[in-house]
């Protein structure tokens, strides 16, 4: 699934440029960082991820018709990648309200801090720390590869800034519950549903005004016709 993601992403790297472009999408998400990402495969994500993260926790909540108009103009520009995870353009209505009900949710998990540091970002720094180069042909190989051991050791999946997503995910998406895996390689206290001391929130809690005409969901929003799919399609395949 992972490798789906980050080769959908790249396919899809055009329409990630298109999405910058736009006031009110590049507002809130400010995915400008990204496109170096996409830009180069074989440069490491973690800096421009960092910067991009950065830039979206400081930036005010997306506002629903902002996210109604991404999945409208996702579900149109992303057709063909859309599909592979069978979702299709019929599906607008309940996409949309999915994505509403959990970016919250996302958002905050983006944004937890360990002292100064992303919490995403430190992870991310671990993993390459132990894997190399997490670029995301790096990253595609190795999801790709079946028969290599993809298991990381305890100082990486355990860490304060890890519990912390984790139990942001547990605490807000019911279908999100521990199994005795957590328990098992972390220890009980990694599932006792506490933020570990030390983590905390980055996310801006102001609202978005928007400056578009964004209609009926969005059909305005010209720059977002072939919108990036890749952001939504990684959301969605995770959470699934």
């Amino acid at each position: 699934m992972l490798a789906r993601v980050f080769t959908l992403s790249a396919v899809a790297s055009i329409a990630t440029a298109q999405i910058a472009t736009n006031a009110d999408v590049n507002a809130c998400l400010v995915p400008s960082p990204l496109i170096t990402v996409l830009a180069n495969s074989n440069a490491s994500i973690v800096e421009p991820v960092n910067n991009w993260l950065n830039g979206l926790c400081a930036a005010p909540v997306c506002s629903n018709d902002t996210i109604s108009a991404i999945v409208v103009n996702a579900t149109a520009g992303c057709s063909a990648e859309l599909a592979t995870f069978g979702i299709s353009s019929n599906d607008n209505s309940a996409l949309t309200a999915l994505v509403q009900q959990y970016y919250p949710t996302a958002r905050k998990a983006l944004c937890l801090k360990d002292g100064n540091t992303n919490c995403i970002t430190q992870t991310l720094t671990n993993v390459q720390d132990i894997r190399g180069t997490l670029s995301i042909s790096n990253i595609v190989s190795f999801a790709s590869n079946e028969g290599s051991d993809t298991t990381l050791p305890v100082n990486v999946t355990c860490t304060d800034c890890v519990k912390a997503i984790y139990t942001t995910l547990r605490s807000d998406i019911p279908r999100f519950q521990h199994s005795d895996s957590e328990k098992d390689t972390c220890g009980a206290t990694f599932v006792d549903g506490t933020i570990p001391s030390g983590i905390t929130q980055s996310a801006s809690d102001s609202t978005q005004t928007t400056t578009s005409n964004q209609g009926n969901g969005g059909e305005h929003l010209s720059s977002l016709s072939a919108l990036s799919g890749a952001s939504l399609i990684a959301f969605l395949a995770l959470l699934a």
